[in-house]
């Protein structure tokens, strides 16, 4: 097509034309044969074009990148060592989540009704009620949920937002306390690893903790005040 005339592309195929297809052999990538690795240089390209340019069926010591022909290392002398490229396979599932949604029913986690968004952090989908709800709880009133429907109207929007989710993830530190495993945890696996168990936000957890030690704090400083006392008329006799 013309560049510099509208693109008449659905919206779905340039999702996938831009950000889903392997720049070499053009396959789309998938989650096995055609799964997306960068490699150093920043490139990115599927299993399956690492392989054939590595030569040996992947294995090898050192190989040049198939889009920039940067030679490089092969981290544990196989190409499926190269890490997997992240943000294309986040990309890829919620691609694959909006495919579905179209063609068949996706359930709500928390109820038997279809679900209509998905939250970006925790990888879960809502009904339309149940995403209301996750957007207002004091735990998750912060993260991203977006509507199925809106990642095709507005492909590069999501897309961002998605960068952005990924980003904070990483950033985040402890932010929640999980009294089932006695330990410490960040807000988004307050609802994932530990979902069920009894979580507290780790401000509420600290103003109880700062009630409970009150007492004993004022026990303290008596004690101490009392040895004190006895030590200073200990010497005046």
């Amino acid at each position: 097509y013309d560049a510099s005339k509208p693109d008449p592309r659905p919206t779905e195929t340039k999702l996938k034309d831009e950000y889903l297809t392997c720049e070499v052999c053009k396959h789309t990538f998938d989650f096995n044969k055609y799964a997306p690795h960068q490699l150093p240089c920043g490139d990115t390209a599927c299993l399956d074009c690492l392989r054939q340019f590595a030569g040996r069926k992947g294995k090898a010591e050192e190989m040049h990148c198939p889009v920039c022909d940067r030679l490089t290392a092969v981290p544990g002398n196989h190409v499926c060592c190269f890490p997997p490229n992240a943000g294309t396979l986040k990309i890829l599932e919620v691609f694959k989540l909006v495919e579905a949604y179209k063609k068949e029913f996706v359930p709500c986690i928390g109820c038997d009704e279809k679900g209509e968004a998905r939250c970006l952090e925790c990888q879960e989908n809502y009904c339309d009620e149940h995403a209301n709800f996750h957007s207002i709880v004091a735990a998750t009133k912060h993260h991203t949920v977006v509507k199925f429907m809106d990642i095709l109207a507005e492909p590069q929007k999501i897309l961002r937002l998605m960068e952005l989710s990924s980003v904070a993830s990483t950033q985040l530190g402890p932010g929640a306390v999980c009294t089932t495993c006695n330990a410490l945890c960040c807000l988004v696996c307050a609802i994932t690893e530990h979902k069920g168990h009894s979580v507290k936000e780790i401000g509420d957890t600290m103003s109880t903790i700062h009630e409970k030690m009150r007492p004993v704090m004022k026990r303290v400083e008596q004690n101490t005040y009392n040895i004190k006392q006895k030590l200073e008329n200990s010497r005046g006799c």
